[in-house]
């Protein structure tokens, strides 16, 4: 999606010829490839792992972590994968979103009209907040290590993680639609005016 933007407010007339069907097609399946391999390494160790006769995980689901404590062997290995291929997987992905979003912010800045930059900006926004409230989730669950008597906090971040974050993307993406903001209002305000949007 940061590419997305990056080319529809860096390159916006060449926009059909650069995200064409086929590089839409190659991202997704980069995507998808990527998230199928990621995991096997983990995966593979700890199947090999001798586990604790406990049988109740401290968790509101069956995460990574928690389920590392029950482990009778030595984790370090499985702990070194996870932050590598958090700071390799994770940090890949963040710089290059990073790096498009630094682009679009120099050319917003440089628009000659406040409107036509609180329109780029709109559309960069939802996307910039749901990316900024993941990437921080992530690095505090899985990349900071904190002591056991502190595991009840990431109980809360992975909440924010697997839970509100996917309910919170399709408010967040729909609110540029003005049809959903006219419903939105009329629901809550009950009024049936017809009104119109800037952006």
């Amino acid at each position: 999606m940061s590419y997305d933007r990056y080319v529809a407010i860096c390159n916006p007339l060449h926009y059909s010829r650069i995200l064409n069907k086929k590089v839409c097609v190659l991202l997704a399946g980069v995507s998808w490839f990527i998230s199928i391999i990621d995991p096997i390494p983990v995966t593979g160790v700890i199947s090999i792992f001798p586990f604790c006769s406990r049988r109740e995980i401290d968790h509101f689901f069956c995460d990574l972590m928690p389920l590392l404590k029950f482990s009778c062997g030595d984790v370090s290995k499985v702990m070194t994968i996870i932050f590598s291929e958090g700071v390799i997987l994770g940090m890949m992905s963040f710089v290059l979103i990073l790096y498009s979003y630094c682009s679009i912010i120099f050319v917003i800045i440089r628009m000659k009209t406040a409107l036509a930059r609180r329109k780029a900006f709109s559309t960069c926004s939802a996307h910039l907040t749901v990316i900024l409230m993941l990437y921080l989730s992530l690095v505090c669950v899985y990349i900071i290590p904190t002591p056991d008597d502190k595991s009840h906090n990431k109980k809360a971040v992975a909440l924010l993680n697997t839970v509100l974050i996917p309910i919170l993307n399709p408010v967040l993406y729909s609110l540029r639609n003005k049809n959903v903001i006219f419903a939105a209002r009329k629901l809550f305000t009950g009024k049936q005016e017809i009104f119109e949007i800037q952006w």
